[in-house]
């Protein structure tokens, strides 16, 4: 009898365990979800700051666009970890070091002597459109992450 009673509170409790198991489980699947849909949302918004003419708009214009730019990077990078497009081994590096070069560019303060931002939003802002376009649609995308890595090297990361 008293064997019958172990067994059936061990059965309970395996029954909670997986409960409490798959429901862990079914959270941590919605939480990268929500960073997958976050992080294309971020290289989305960050991709229509170089879709528009900055030769045509106000300084106060062009401040708005480089931030957004700029914060959907940030956020992008810093997001990457958590989505199901992290690699274990590397974190996805490509995707990394082209979206941190271009945030570098973003993010150095215009002057006489320094214009790479002014260069990425007029000069390149087609491929680095283009770039971020596919990177969007497919993070993985080798071969977009090493284009954008390389125009963001052209224009000169950390100069």
């Amino acid at each position: 009898m008293k064997k019958r009673y172990l067994l059936i509170i061990f059965l309970i409790i395996s029954l909670l365990f997986g409960i409490y198991t798959s429901f862990i489980q079914k959270q941590q699947k919605q939480q990268t979800q929500t960073a997958d849909q976050t992080l294309l949302q971020c290289l989305s918004e960050a991709g229509t700051c170089f879709g528009v003419d900055y030769t045509k708009m106000d300084e106060g214009n062009k401040i708005y666009n480089y931030m957004k730019a700029s914060a959907n990077l940030h956020t992008a990078i810093f997001i990457l970890p958590y989505t199901s497009y992290a690699d274990d081994k590397n974190n996805n590096q490509e995707l990394v070091n082209a979206l941190s070069g271009l945030y570098q560019i973003m993010t150095v303060q215009s002057t006489p002597k320094s214009t790479h931002r002014w260069i990425a939003v007029t000069e390149k802002e087609q491929a680095i459109f283009k770039c971020l376009h596919y990177i969007s649609v497919n993070p993985n995308d080798s071969n977009s992450c090493k284009a954008l890595y390389k125009i963001a090297n052209d224009i000169g990361i950390g100069e």
